[in-house]
Protein backbone atom coordinates (compact mmCIF):
# COMPACT_ATOMS: atom_id res chain seq x y z
CA UNK A 1 0.00 0.00 0.00
CA UNK A 2 0.97 3.61 -0.77
CA UNK A 3 2.52 5.52 2.15
CA UNK A 4 0.39 8.01 1.68
CA UNK A 5 -2.93 6.38 1.80
CA UNK A 6 -1.72 3.77 4.83
CA UNK A 7 -0.80 7.81 6.42
CA UNK A 8 -4.14 9.06 5.69
CA UNK A 9 -6.04 5.66 7.03
CA UNK A 10 -3.42 5.59 10.81
CA UNK A 11 -4.58 9.39 11.01
CA UNK A 12 -8.40 9.24 9.84
CA UNK A 13 -8.08 6.64 12.51
CA UNK A 14 -6.61 8.39 15.19
CA UNK A 15 -8.40 11.25 14.49
CA UNK A 16 -11.72 8.99 15.22
CA UNK A 17 -10.67 7.29 18.04
CA UNK A 18 -9.81 10.44 19.74
CA UNK A 19 -13.22 11.89 19.06
CA UNK A 20 -15.22 8.57 21.31
CA UNK A 21 -15.73 10.23 24.76
CA UNK A 22 -17.03 7.12 25.81
CA UNK A 23 -14.10 5.15 27.97
CA UNK A 24 -15.82 1.55 27.47
CA UNK A 25 -16.33 2.17 23.76
CA UNK A 26 -12.77 3.47 23.55
CA UNK A 27 -11.18 0.12 25.23
CA UNK A 28 -13.62 -2.09 23.20
CA UNK A 29 -12.28 -1.18 20.23
CA UNK A 30 -8.87 -1.28 21.25
CA UNK A 31 -9.63 -5.10 22.31
CA UNK A 32 -11.03 -5.46 19.07
CA UNK A 33 -8.38 -3.95 17.41
CA UNK A 34 -5.69 -6.27 19.33
CA UNK A 35 -7.66 -9.25 18.36
CA UNK A 36 -7.76 -8.30 14.68
CA UNK A 37 -4.05 -7.79 14.97
CA UNK A 38 -3.05 -11.25 16.09
CA UNK A 39 -4.98 -12.95 13.87
CA UNK A 40 -8.71 -13.01 15.71
CA UNK A 41 -11.59 -13.23 13.02
CA UNK A 42 -15.04 -14.34 13.89
CA UNK A 43 -14.62 -14.89 17.60
CA UNK A 44 -14.96 -11.15 18.46
CA UNK A 45 -18.98 -11.52 17.76
CA UNK A 46 -20.60 -11.79 20.90
CA UNK A 47 -22.31 -15.36 21.18
CA UNK A 48 -25.21 -15.69 19.35
CA UNK A 49 -25.14 -12.17 17.74
CA UNK A 50 -24.32 -12.42 14.08
CA UNK A 51 -21.61 -10.11 13.30
CA UNK A 52 -23.01 -6.90 10.88
CA UNK A 53 -21.37 -5.95 8.34
CA UNK A 54 -22.76 -3.12 7.01
CA UNK A 55 -23.53 -0.11 8.18
CA UNK A 56 -26.76 -0.04 7.70
CA UNK A 57 -27.05 -4.01 9.24
CA UNK A 58 -25.36 -1.91 12.29
CA UNK A 59 -27.39 0.76 11.97
CA UNK A 60 -24.44 2.76 12.30
CA UNK A 61 -24.61 6.60 11.62
CA UNK A 62 -21.60 7.72 9.79
CA UNK A 63 -19.21 10.33 11.59
CA UNK A 64 -21.85 10.17 14.75
CA UNK A 65 -19.51 9.69 17.86
CA UNK A 66 -20.81 9.54 21.10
Amino acid sequence: MDDDVWERQALGLIKTFLGITDARKRQRILTLAEQLASGATSDTAEPGVPEASTVEERGDTPGRVE
